[in-house]
C-alpha cells in the first residue's frame, strides 16, 4: 500500500500523520478476520518456540554422534579396518 492511501494529500506534503484519523489500522467490532492475541497466547507460543529449539539441539547432538568422524582406536569397522 502507498502512503497516499492512508494520509490525505495535503497532510502528506507536510509529513503529518494522525493515528485517530486512521481508519485502516483500527480494529472494528464486525471484522472477524483479525485475531486478537492475548498474553496467554503469546506465552504459549514462546513455550512452543523454546521446546522446538530444545528438540533441535538434541537432534543436532544425536546427528553429531551418528555421523561424526570416528576417533582413532575405535573399532569403526569398514573396508580398511583389517
Amino acid at each position: 500500500m502507498k502512503l497516499v492511501e492512508f494520509v490525505k494529500p495535503e497532510d502528506a506534503a507536510i509529513g503529518y500523520y494522525d493515528p485517530a484519523a486512521d481508519k485502516v489500522n483500527q480494529r472494528q467490532r464486525d471484522n472477524t478476520r483479525k485475531v486478537e492475541l492475548t498474553l496467554r497466547d503469546l506465552n504459549r507460543l514462546k513455550k512452543m518456540r523454546a521446546q522446538r529449539r530444545l528438540e533441535s539441539l538434541k537432534r543436532q547432538d544425536l546427528l553429531g554422534i551418528m555421523y561424526g568422524i570416528p576417533e582413532e582406536g575405535e573399532g569403526g569397522g569398514g573396508m580398511g579396518a583389517f
